[in-house]
């Protein structure tokens, strides 16, 4: 009697299923379990409607996540994690004041083959010759506005000695009047640069 009984049992909870199950057009059917249709999923760039609540105590907006908004009341992104590091991104991770450590530790892992040095004039011609100028006598298009330019080679430049860790320090993050330039060249094309200011230092011999 109990395994029929159990038989019945189970036999209505599937023609229950069954019956509130709807096979055409876009209604479905009776939801038991409501995790997963309203779940808290939110398009790429689409407005979240959970971070449009009132904030109290100056506190970043947060969501249904209880995660803090990025961009305000109605954004989609989310603050990301302490540590996250974007794709295919490896963070610089020397101290912008310490020209001491990465002149020391950084080795350019470029030869200075042909194709190197090609591509270290043209980004040379493209980024540092309007200061520097192009023989890297410190005499580009700029410097009457801008005077005092480091020359990078010929007899009056003073970082001839300069280790090419300490020039890739600099060129990715700055010093004094020069703004960085980590976001506008490549690691391997900062490498390639040093490269080519040694071929000019060698020249201005």
């Amino acid at each position: 009697m109990k395994v029929k009984k159990i038989n019945y049992i189970i036999l209505l909870i599937l023609i229950l299923n069954f019956i509130h199950c709807n096979y055409a057009g876009n209604k479905s059917g009776l939801h038991w379990f409501l995790d997963m249709h309203d779940n808290l999923a939110i398009e790429y760039q689409e407005e979240d409607p959970t971070t449009m609540l009132l904030s109290y105590k100056n506190e970043k907006m947060k969501g249904a996540d209880n995660i803090e908004s990025l961009t305000g009341p109605g954004s989609s992104l989310r603050v990301p994690p302490e540590g996250t590091v974007p794709r295919n991104y490896t963070p610089y991770l020397y101290d912008p004041n310490d020209f001491n450590t990465p002149a020391k530790e950084l080795v350019n892992p470029l030869k200075p083959t042909k194709q190197v040095l090609e591509r270290g004039q043209k980004q040379y011609n493209v980024y540092c010759a309007v200061c520097h100028g192009y023989q890297g006598h410190g005499d580009g298009p700029v410097s009457p506005r801008f005077p005092n330019i480091p020359a990078l080679a010929g007899k009056n430049s003073n970082v001839l000695n300069w280790e090419d860790g300490r020039f890739f320090h600099i060129i990715t993050v700055g010093r004094a009047r020069m703004m960085p330039y980590a976001a506008q060249i490549l690691p391997e094309d900062r490498w390639a640069i040093i490269h080519y200011i040694r071929l000019l230092q060698k020249n201005s011999q």
